[in-house]
């Protein structure tokens, strides 16, 4: 039942943080026509992610994952409100949404290694894999559900998604409220800061197969993820769909993710998980090669699909293996650290609109593809231990 309204809540919230994604990526488009500028407020969100996200991991080893999560999300509420306020007055500007992206980049990250690091409190250790890869459903539904968003901007314009996020924060809260008080600090505030982050980076080090694991996840986050902050250009320039062209195509990678979500969810536990999940990250790359050479919005939406499916298959099995392979007293570091590689999805970005501007954003994510593929085949024969994983 608790982990039943974490889920709902965090369904919610995952659907307004997309949603506001969508339409902001788009407004900012608009507001700009350039990628660029779309890269810069996504690298605005990176940074705070960067450099707090440690302090994120042990916070959430030191207070309550509730009250992470609730202050979190209401902090969230009250930015989006702020932003949504400001499009219906007409005095919206790029100063505006980058500000608001850094402040929401530092609350995700307390946010996310609480949200991660909780899951173990709520179910038992033999449903781990399926609770984290119900996460991942309700992450990917969350895409979906924001995608129609963006085929709803021709009828409702940027203005009226931003104020359905605003309201879907808010609805989130009372959810979180429901979880209960308890689950407090796994352990108390004796020993400084610095000396609990150096400890997990140690952790880290000295765990090869954890090691591989996090080397492989920062190569897809980096390289893979972000391919969707890059659709504005897609629609606009390269397929020339317009505003419903770029809801399908951010919505396309949602349908397969969801899809694979639901059958690694009612999975029950199996052997060579390692196995498994180096071979979704090296899909995952070839998948990103084909959208980037398809040259036709129906071909590439095809792909998109298959990208969405294989890539949430990976992060769902990813996620459930660390659950696994790391104590609860150090899970929270370890997750601020997977947060951290989670920023370089923002800030590589960046790199990538300056070359979707200059020369051709199918380029950018075709090489990122490559990449992704090669790392994930010299893990797989050069460390057995990780294929071995069970």
């Amino acid at each position: 039942p608790n982990y039943r309204w974490f889920w709902l809540g965090m369904f919610i919230s995952f659907t307004a943080i997309n949603l506001q994604v969508v339409a902001r990526n788009w407004l900012v488009y608009e507001m700009t026509d350039s990628q660029r500028a779309v890269g810069w407020v996504a690298f605005a969100y990176g940074i705070p992610i960067l450099f707090l996200s440690l302090y994120g991991g042990v916070a959430a080893e030191r207070v309550s994952k509730r009250t992470l999560l609730l202050w979190t999300q209401v902090g969230n509420g009250i930015i989006a409100l702020i932003i949504s306020v400001l499009i219906t007055t007409g005095d919206i500007q790029l100063w505006h949404l980058i500000v608001a992206a850094a402040f929401t980049g530092i609350l995700f990250a307390f946010h996310i290694p609480a949200r991660f690091s909780i899951i173990p409190e709520l179910v038992r250790e033999r449903e781990y894999m399926n609770a984290v890869a119900l996460n991942s459903f309700s992450w990917n539904f969350s895409v979906l559900l924001s995608s129609v968003g963006a085929l709803l901007l021709p009828v409702i314009d940027v203005e009226g998604v931003f104020w359905i996020t605003t309201a879907a924060f808010f609805i989130s809260i009372g959810l979180i409220f429901m979880l209960p008080v308890g689950g407090s600090a796994l352990r108390s505030a004796g020993e400084s800061i610095w000396v609990e982050l150096a400890e997990g980076m140690r952790y880290i080090n000295k765990h090869t197969i954890l090691r591989s694991l996090l080397a492989v996840a920062f190569v897809c986050i980096i390289f893979g993820l972000p391919y969707g902050n890059l659709m504005p250009d897609f629609a606009k320039k390269v397929f020339d769909v317009g505003e419903m062209g770029y809801g399908f195509l951010v919505s396309a990678p949602a349908v397969g993710a969801l899809v694979v979500s639901l059958i690694v969810a009612s999975l029950r536990d199996f052997k060579k998980k390692g196995l498994a999940v180096m071979a979704l990250a090296f899909f995952f790359g070839v998948g990103l090669i084909l959208f980037a050479v398809s040259g036709n919005y129906y071909l590439a939406l095809v792909f998109l699909i298959a990208v969405g499916g294989v890539s949430a298959g990976y992060f769902s099995l990813h996620n459930t293996l660390m659950q696994i392979i790391v104590p609860p007293t150090m899970l929270g570091r370890v997750m601020g650290v997977y947060v951290i590689m989670l920023s370089f999805m923002s800030l590589g970005t960046l790199p990538l609109s300056y070359i979707a501007d200059a020369k051709d954003a199918s380029l950018a994510i075709g090489l990122g593809g490559g990449a992704i593929a090669l790392v994930a085949i010299a893990v797989m024969l050069t460390i057995p231990k990780v294929r071995r994983l069970e």
